[in-house]
């Protein structure tokens, strides 16, 4: 997802009155003139729901530029694990420890693609999976590498005096001589090489090139949790080594990136332009192209889980298909065939519906599962999509997802999710709930019209 340079020309009408164009040029991603639509001035002040009040006592909390309510009552959760994923830094993931909910946090800017992940509350087991990670990784690929050079050698002394083939002398002294090259940039730590953020607590390293395209790997502790990242150098061809120049460059965004990440309390809302995550904030100007997910619960309902999705959708890009999501999804959900036992109880719409004071398109469907020697339990996923406006980052794709967690499938839940119809009415109060977040100054597209 990327951020879009709208040159906005106002035309004329009738009378010499000025109106708004209905599309505008535009830069798409790779800085081809695109043409795009432009919202109306009531399309984007609808993006903040200015008659939304809540029915209820309620914090707000927020996830990308959107904020929503929860009841001030009840407990409330994000999906973050507080052990690193298996993978490390190549395998970034939000979830609960038991497994259930799904999270991705992708943020583009003109040099780098960024992955980032929560993971907390800090213990020493999870910073040390972070931070010693690059020297661990270090020592034990030096040990690894010691152990092969002195094969190398002596096989080199066995068969000096009798070759088996005519090239084998110099093809080991070839391998001798890579291997004593990665030993010494190893001992130089020129391996990986760390990148200085500029910042307490935290650590950047240059990957491994060992993908289709170069990337950086890093962490930082903010207040009691670890955000983790990966970025991937733009602008590389596949599988080419970047030059030194090109990775100063990176290497210097990055830094501008994660200067820009603060910690945030749970329903503390940022007045600046930027993004929220789960206990973080990155601050940015209003353009940043990003995709961004998590899923949350409430303690009282722990199998019920919702996620909540944004993406702004780049200019010259189709609309997101939340139509056919919608209308998907009432036909089975996410299972191409019903488990054994499982009969469909109600499906719903696809039908409208508004996320916040936006129009929307809402799927789902409720099962009904037999278990023997108890009642049956019932099931459901529902999808809530808006599309959004192409270009614009007031206007994004926002999707809402509430399921159930059946405990066949997650056996750390303690009890099942409620029926459905007595899941519905706290869907309905966070979909009327999620706005834009107010910013200080407005977000550029909200300039001059509010």
């Amino acid at each position: 997802m990327v951020p879009v340079a709208v040159v906005a020309l106002l035309a004329c009408g009738q009378g010499g009155q000025a109106k708004e164009p209905n599309t505008v040029t535009g830069l798409d991603r790779f800085g081809n003139r695109v043409q795009i639509p432009n919202p109306t001035r009531e399309d984007r002040l609808a993006a903040l729901a200015l008659n939304y009040g809540p029915v209820e006592a309620s914090h707000a909390e927020c996830l990308g530029r959107q904020i929503f309510d929860i009841p001030v009552n009840l407990t409330f959760y994000w999906a973050i694990p507080s052990q690193a994923s298996d993978g490390m830094f190549e395998n970034l993931s939000q979830r609960f420890n038991d497994g259930a909910g799904r999270g991705n946090i992708e943020i583009e800017t003109k040099e780098l693609l960024t992955q980032f992940a929560v993971y907390g509350p800090i213990t020493e087991e999870l910073r040390k999976s972070f931070f010693s990670y690059r020297a661990d990784g270090n020592a034990a690929l030096l040990r690894n590498l010691g152990r092969s050079l002195n094969v190398l050698q002596e096989r080199e002394e066995r068969f000096r005096s009798n070759p088996p083939g005519p090239n084998t002398i110099t093809n080991l002294g070839a391998e001798i001589a890579a291997t004593e090259k990665s030993i010494a940039e190893l001992k130089a730590d020129q391996y990986r090489k760390l990148i200085d953020l500029r910042r307490p607590n935290s650590l950047a390293f240059r990957a491994e090139l060992n993908t289709a395209k170069p990337y950086m790997h890093g962490a930082i502790v903010l207040g009691e949790h670890i955000v983790a990242f990966q970025s991937m150098l733009r602008g590389i061809e596949n599988y080419a080594e970047p030059t030194e120049n090109q990775w100063q460059v990176a290497e210097d965004a990055l830094r501008r990136l994660v200067s820009q990440l603060q910690p945030r309390n749970l329903y503390e809302i940022p007045k600046d332009r930027g993004f929220c995550l789960p206990y973080a904030f990155l601050r940015d100007d209003g353009t940043y192209g990003n995709k961004i997910s998590g899923s949350f619960r409430l303690a009282d309902n722990p199998a019920v889980i919702y996620t909540l999705s944004v993406a702004a959708i780049p200019g010259g890009g189709a609309s997101e298909t939340t139509l056919l999501n919608a209308t998907g999804r009432s036909a089975t959900g996410l299972l191409s065939h019903l488990p054994e036992n499982t009969t469909v109880k109600q499906r719903l719409g696809p039908r409208p519906a508004k996320i916040g004071a936006l129009t929307s398109e809402q799927g789902g469907i409720v099962v009904e599962a037999k278990r023997p020697g108890q009642p049956p339990r019932e099931g459901y996923h529902v999808y809530t999509g808006y599309a959004g406006w192409a270009g614009s980052q007031i206007l994004p794709t926002i999707e809402v997802v509430m399921e159930s967690a059946a405990r066949a499938s997650y056996p750390k839940l303690t009890k099942d999710a409620p029926p459905y119809e007595q899941a519905r009415p706290r869907l309905d109060a966070l979909l009327k709930s999620i706005r834009l977040r107010p910013t200080t100054p407005p977000m550029p597209e909200l300039v001059g019209i509010q």
